[in-house]
């Protein structure tokens, strides 16, 4: 009997610790997004400009906001915020 209570304790806190790990904002992967998100900035600046591509740059654009606004739980609300106004300003924009 004694074996099952610390069966279960022992699963319940492995659940607690993989759903804890699961919804966790910090660590290598965020890491590793704000890494690649700065990059689509940079790749994004680069091509505005009169001598740039148009489309290019669109797509470096949309790409760094869909970056963070699929990955709500590593940027901020500010962030997370201009990415949805960036996507609404250049949904249909040609």
């Amino acid at each position: 009997m004694i074996l099952c209570f610390v069966l279960a304790a022992v699963v319940l806190a492995l659940g607690g610790f993989l759903a804890g790990r699961a919804s966790t904002t910090g660590g290598e992967d965020c890491a590793e997004l704000r890494k690649l998100t700065s990059h689509k900035q940079r790749e994004a600046d680069a091509l505005n400009g009169p001598d740039g591509d148009r489309t290019e740059w669109l797509i470096s654009l949309r790409t760094h906001a869909y970056l963070i606004k699929q990955n709500p739980g590593c940027f901020t609300a500010e962030d997370r915020a201009k990415a949805q106004a960036t996507l609404d300003r250049f949904e249909y924009w040609e």
